[in-house]
């Protein structure tokens, strides 16, 4: 990574490979898109056909669909969608905009809204990386108009299933628009509501690290898992026209319940010096696929973590390992492939000669 500077301030430096890395990976994350959207049309269909359409907006249809070997191989599209949004914002090919879509509607019904927000988010920050997303102040309002209308829209399902009427009606429309803004700005003011509190902090650092342990909990078949959905709903405001609560479990709320200020702060620290190791690796001239995708994804999930603390999912180990396996294994594989066809060449080329 090289800064520079100039007349508009320090300038730093972008991947120059970019038409190459596309050109090169582009068949990779088609097909791990290609699997994703399979399984996850199979899983979709087969929940719905257990549950029926008017469960879609309840707990255990979320619940279904979101567990199970399919929907661990539906977790492929994370990393696809990364790469071919960056690689929509290129080369514009209506194929890779409809892979897009059916990933995004496939992603969307499990109306968890960060799932589809950090995939938007890490598509948007590799674009900038590449140069083909400009920061202005009209982008930032359209970018705004976007996460609302997802917020909305993972709603809207649940709600359509009384009526697109209903869905839409002003009151809904209201409260929709209310909770979005509580949604932005409540986290701290929970936070806040802890701080005095004698109950807390807990020092339990199993929920901090909560994937390690259940992988090995599960390994030596342990029925009992460390839970990691923590939600604490508080009311974050006075008027009463609308229920304005905020989780209490965001990324600090939930650190500092667990381990403490001082636990926060050396967890915050290494991730913190995590991200910015791979911000100068992912922005070096000849930067590879695998250092630029981790860091899209460890920064969107870090934009997010106002609402809640995401670093002890499965999801997102899941997906990093993905991120971290795949490219290297597509690479042997062409690797193999050339050294196959070279030693068929070489022997065909002397079987030739040899009749000659």
């Amino acid at each position: 990574m090289q800064m520079e500077r100039g007349e508009g301030g320090i300038k730093i430096s972008r991947p120059e490979n970019v038409s190459n890395l596309l050109e090169h990976y582009r068949p990779l994350f088609v097909t791990l898109a290609l699997v994703s959207i399979a399984a996850g049309i199979t899983q979709f269909f087969q929940v719905i056909g257990e549950h029926g359409w008017v469960e879609i907006a309840s707990r255990d249809f979320r619940l279904e669909y979101s567990t199970g070997i399919l929907s661990h191989i539906n977790n492929l599209s994370r990393p696809a969608f990364l790469f071919l949004f960056a690689d929509f914002l290129l080369n514009r090919k209506k194929k890779i905009l409809l892979f897009l879509l059916i990933i995004f509607i496939l992603i969307l019904v499990r109306q968890t809204k960060y799932h589809i927000i950090v995939l938007l988010l890490g598509g948007l920050f590799l674009g900038y990386m590449y140069g083909q997303v400009r920061i202005t102040f009209k982008k930032l309002l359209i970018y705004g108009l976007i996460a609302y209308f997802v917020f909305n829209l993972s709603y809207v399902i649940g709600f359509s299933v009384l009526g697109l009427s209903h869905a839409y009606s002003g009151k809904v429309q209201a409260f929709l628009f209310n909770h979005f803004f509580t949604y932005m700005f409540g986290g701290p003011i929970a936070f806040s509501r802890i701080l005095d509190s004698v109950a807390f902090p807990f020092y339990s650092w199993q929920e901090v690290v909560a994937v390690p342990v259940n992988i090995s909990r599960a390994v030596q078949g342990d029925p009992y898992m460390v839970d990691i959905i923590l939600n604490d709903w508080v009311d974050v405001s006075n008027i009463t026209k609308y229920y304005h609560s905020a989780n209490v479990f965001g990324y600090f709320g939930m650190l500092w319940i667990y381990i403490g200020s001082l636990g926060t702060i050396a967890y915050t620290t290494v991730l913190g010096a995590l991200s910015y190791l791979t911000f100068f690796y992912s922005h070096r001239k000849n930067s590879g696929i695998v250092s630029q995708l981790v860091h899209v994804f460890i920064i969107s999930f870090l934009v997010l973590s106002f609402f809640g603390f995401y670093f002890n999912m499965l999801t997102f180990w899941e997906v990093l390992f993905m991120i971290l396996i795949f490219p290297p294994i597509y690479n042997t594989y062409l690797e193999l492939k050339k050294k196959s066809l070279e030693k068929h060449r070489i022997l065909l080329t002397d079987k030739l000669s040899s009749k000659g």
